[in-house]
């Protein structure tokens, strides 16, 4: 009996010591895990500190001063809040900021309803050729946008272009129309165009979105008589509604980055009627001299401070969306 006695003892041992040996084991393997994950991150880190975070506070630095990029910044140069109140004052800030948003509210008006609808079509299955319609309305955002800014300069051209001289040989019109010397039409124009080259791309982000809606759904509307228009209004939009969300983020924050195709169509002419911030930017750091990069920081600065409203616009419907999605989630278990 005593025998037993040990023998359990010595097992109970063991088994404590192998109980200790796992848990440090398991604690160690956390720790190691830890440092993997860090070291992995690192360069990510690096890179990001680099040439994100540290070129935005330099800008920031940078917009209190009146610096032009080349000489060495000193005291001297500060001028606290100066470039802010001759922002305020500037007529041509202003038009840049309204074009910009301008720009941004139109240009993804327009793309997202209609990236959205053939989005739709290209997904049905009733449709041939889905192939080929994906590649040709893809093919526009493969062109550099210099490349596609000129395309359209020499077809818009008044004089030898191949729209004015299509129209003027079908009689459709009397006189050439120069759609990019005309400072009501110029902006318009080349919200167009941009649309032309985006759309295919957001057609992708909407033909992944509308992978998630389940086609049991679309099923039951037809066996309950509903037509295409209440399956979109009542499937698919409540389904693709978080996502909707990020696509339209992702539409006018891109948007108001807009600036190649303004540089290679119209400089921001006529005048300045095609003037937007990141060309107003441009000109005020590396055009006009002498060169302002202490002014065109503090343009910079705004010009963030304006995405930055549209992302917490985003996030604040995307807050409320998700406790919809839940409210609805509890309410069907």
């Amino acid at each position: 009996m005593g025998k037993v006695i040990e023998s359990s003892r010595s097992l109970a041992a063991s088994a404590s010591a192998g109980g200790g040996k796992r848990v440090q084991t398991r604690v160690r393997g956390k720790g190691t895990t830890g440092f993997w994950i860090f070291l992995f991150l690192l360069p990510f880190l690096l890179f990001f500190g680099a040439f994100t975070l540290w070129p935005l506070l330099a800008t920031v630095v940078y917009s209190f001063f009146d610096w032009n990029g080349i000489d060495a910044l000193s005291a001297q140069n500060f001028v606290g809040l100066s470039n802010y109140l001759e922002l305020w004052h500037d007529p041509l800030f202003w038009q840049s900021f309204w074009n910009t948003l301008l720009f941004a509210l139109a240009n993804t008006a327009i793309k997202l309803p209609l990236s959205l609808f053939l989005a739709i079509i290209l997904t049905r299955k009733w449709l041939w050729f889905k192939r080929f319609f994906r590649t040709l309305f893809f093919v526009p955002i493969i062109l550099p946008v210099a490349l596609a800014g000129q395309i359209f300069t020499f077809l818009l051209n008044p004089s030898n272009g191949a729209l004015d001289s299509f129209l003027l040989g079908t009689g459709l019109i009397k006189q050439p129309i120069d759609l990019l010397g005309n400072g009501n039409t110029a902006l318009w124009t080349v919200i167009l165009i941009s649309v032309w080259q985006i759309f295919g791309q957001y057609m992708l982000y909407w033909m992944a979105a509308l992978q998630n809606v389940p086609e049991e759904l679309y099923e039951s509307a037809q066996i309950d008589r509903a037509n295409a228009w209440q399956q979109f209004v009542h499937i698919t939009l409540p389904t693709i509604a978080p996502m909707a969300i990020v696509i339209t983020l992702l539409g006018l924050v891109n948007s108001l980055h807009v600036f190649g195709i303004v540089v290679t169509m119209t400089s921001g002419g006529p005048g300045t009627s095609s003037y937007v911030l990141s060309y107003y930017i441009y000109e005020a750091a590396f055009q006009n001299l002498p060169f302002r990069y202490g002014y065109a920081s503090a343009t910079a600065v705004l010009f963030i401070l304006l995405a930055a409203i549209f992302v917490i616009i985003q996030w604040w419907l995307g807050r409320d969306n998700t406790q919809t999605t839940r409210q609805l989630a509890g309410g069907r278990a």
